[in-house]
């Protein structure tokens, strides 16, 4: 059993308060963000003008003038269809569960095999064409084990997979408030992004970025810095946001009312862990930049080997915290602890994890393939209502399927943490570790149980 809980918390209304740690953490905000302000602003008094004058001269100004109204109506027309989108793919989630993995394993298989088939025709179906060409065929073929892998020896795990993504989309359509710390982070990602490059260019030289100049220590120390303070900052609102959506998880899943303040007030209780597992992320984040950096040095089979050994330590490092942060969440652990917790989980649930990972991943990519094609219709019938021009309303049309990367990435990333803290809840509750009340569905707990019973037999 957990030595505390999160519904505990939200029962009595009262959550840890971690006030010194909150100023510390705030305290790095407030470096990274004045450092970066003020490059920015350093920066501006000395290419403001050029741009500015750069501006007028491509006319942005009287295009902007001139189609305000559009650019009014482009923008609300952006917003409504995020908020259309978001709310049809929580109800197809409800409602399909998992014969959207199905769907969308026929899908990758047709693109993994398709691509792989069409580069061989271009090169002639030879022995010698495959022969050099076999790596190519290591996409298609995993997808095609996994598949058969998951409508047979794992047909039961699937099912419980399957009833997950409906409650997924359950939680999503009665607690809405799980969508806005993903948006927070996203936005905050897009402004740190803007501080650290001003902050790169204002200190370190620009023949040292072009690679004309040696690096100096100065140089480097300050880019060192702002690489720091950028990944430390970036990494923790995202580990906030997630924990704040895990929490809000959680609550409502054990049969509470949770607003989106307590899903705040319960990654506030944990902030040191969080702030502790963002310094070990950067760390490892670091390191997998050097082992590439350095295999990129060496060319040729060291660039190779560089960046396979990055990618390991990165997906090995996203497996070991797989449950860390709903495990830190709801039962008030550090970062170590969680870290523990969550590799034991992992351990325990692997083949759990890796469906997550295959059949319901893909399962969630129809759900963005429908995002681009809602937003491209909708943008090239505002197109077409605003211009009456059947070119601009394809314009219109490519350039909404383009910004549709924005919301689709915002709403998949949050079924992708419910539905993590949700197999979190499930994992705990046949553990005998969670007793009562779960706001689940009569039907859906029934086949719920049903799979693991069969899975498990």
């Amino acid at each position: 059993m957990a030595r505390s809980d999160l519904i505990d918390f939200h029962k009595k209304k009262k959550y840890p308060v971690r006030g010194a740690t909150v100023a510390v953490v705030l305290a790095f905000f407030a470096i990274f963000i004045a450092a970066g302000v003020y490059s920015l602003a350093k920066l501006w008094d000395q290419y403001g003008t050029a741009v500015v004058n750069f501006l007028q001269a491509a006319g942005i100004p009287e295009v902007m003038g001139s189609n305000l109204m559009t650019v009014i109506l482009a923008f609300g027309g952006l917003i409504v269809l995020s908020l259309v989108m978001a709310s049809v793919a929580s109800l197809l989630a409800k409602r399909l569960g998992g014969t959207l993995i199905l769907i969308g394993a026929v899908f990758m298989n047709l693109i993994t095999w398709g691509i792989t088939i069409a580069v061989l025709y271009m090169g002639g179906f030879t022995l010698a064409t495959i022969g050099d060409m076999w790596p190519m065929l290591l996409p298609g073929a995993f997808t095609l084990v996994m598949t058969l892998l998951l409508v047979t020896v794992f047909k039961n795990r699937l099912r419980r997979a399957g009833e997950l993504i409906k409650l997924t989309g359950q939680v999503c359509l009665e607690e809405k408030g799980v969508f806005v710390p993903q948006l927070f982070a996203m936005a905050f990602s897009l402004i740190s992004a803007v501080l650290y490059a001003g902050i790169i260019l204002e200190f370190t030289p620009l023949n040292v970025l072009l690679n004309s100049q040696a690096w100096t220590i100065e140089a480097s120390a300050a880019a060192a810095v702002g690489m720091i303070l950028y990944l430390f900052t970036t990494i923790f609102i995202y580990n906030f946001a997630y924990a704040t959506t895990s929490a809000v998880t959680y609550i409502y899943i054990r049969g509470r009312d949770p607003s989106l303040g307590d899903g705040v007030k319960g990654a506030l209780s944990i902030i040191g862990g969080i702030a502790l597992l963002s310094v070990m992320s950067v760390i490892v984040k670091i390191i997998s930049a050097i082992l590439r950096r350095g295999g990129s040095e060496a060319g040729g089979a060291g660039a190779v080997v560089g960046g396979i050994a990055a990618s390991i330590l990165e997906w090995v490092w996203m497996l070991i915290n797989y449950f860390t942060i709903p495990a830190m969440v709801a039962e008030n652990l550090g970062a170590t602890d969680g870290i523990k917790r969550s590799f034991s989980l992992v351990r325990n649930n692997f083949v759990d994890v890796i469906i997550k990972e295959t059949g319901v991943r893909w399962g969630f990519a129809v759900l963005a393939l429908m995002f681009f094609g809602g937003f491209a219709l909708g943008g090239a019938l505002i197109a077409w209502v605003v211009t009456n021009d059947l070119v601009m309303t394809i314009a219109g049309a490519i350039v909404f399927m383009i910004l549709a990367s924005i919301p689709s990435t915002l709403v998949l990333k949050t079924f992708d943490i419910v539905y993590v803290t949700l197999l979190y809840v499930f994992i705990r509750t046949k553990a005998g570790d969670i007793r009562g009340k779960l706001a689940i569905l009569a039907p859906m707990k029934k086949e719920l149980n049903a799979a693991y019973r069969k899975a498990n037999s």
